[in-house]
């Protein structure tokens, strides 16, 4: 299906919409909500939004991947109409997903930041799977590690530029930090190109 939201009319302010990704574990939603914070940005979650249609019996096995698509570009490309900054939060495993997300904030004038999360660290990653609760409401609290593996199998590499950021060596603070310095280098220069790999 065509994108209908490439159609709208873009931002005339350069809004910034940081795109965080990765497997579960390793740290993305973490890192998201600490930026949303900081930034005082919307925060667009695929768990929270799946979680959401769930309770409201509005997707089945057929329509799921569809309706989620069109719930998180609708609400990205209306911030970005409006100028807001956004932060989005979903697995982004395939080049492909990541591509329509740079194409949406670019074709509505935003600047895209990519950011992949990982964990170097399996003990660590897998007591964090284990133990972790999510609190989304018709969501499940966590997912089994073989989830993960799988997950981590589907993952396609990211070729552009972006931030790679290790959750196993990086503080959640230290993470914040690195993706607002590129948010503000951007700002300050005006450049639209995405910043250099970092921790890789």
């Amino acid at each position: 299906m065509t994108n209908p939201y490439l159609e709208l009319a873009p931002s005339t302010e350069s809004p910034v919409v940081v795109l965080i990704a990765g497997i579960p574990g390793a740290g993305k939603s973490t890192l998201a909500e600490a930026l949303a914070k900081k930034l005082r940005a919307p925060i667009f979650s695929m768990d929270w939004t799946l979680g959401s249609l769930i309770l409201a019996r509005a997707i089945t096995d057929e329509n799921v991947d569809e309706v989620l698509d069109l719930q998180l570009n609708g609400l990205v490309a209306r911030h970005l109409q409006l100028g807001i900054d956004v932060v989005v939060d979903v697995a982004g495993h395939t080049r492909e997903a990541r591509a329509q997300w740079r194409e949406l904030t670019e074709t509505l004038g935003g600047v895209f930041v990519g950011v992949e999360c990982v964990c170097s660290d399996e003990v660590v990653h897998r007591s964090r799977v284990a133990g972790r609760s999510r609190g989304i409401p018709g969501w499940h609290a966590t997912v089994p590690w073989e989830h993960v593996q799988r997950m981590r199998g589907l993952w396609e590499p990211w070729d552009e530029e972006h931030l790679v950021l290790d959750s196993a060596v990086e503080s959640p603070e230290s993470s914040r930090e690195k993706v607002l310095d590129v948010v503000r280098g951007l700002r300050s220069t005006g450049e639209t190109a995405d910043p250099v790999n970092v921790g890789r």
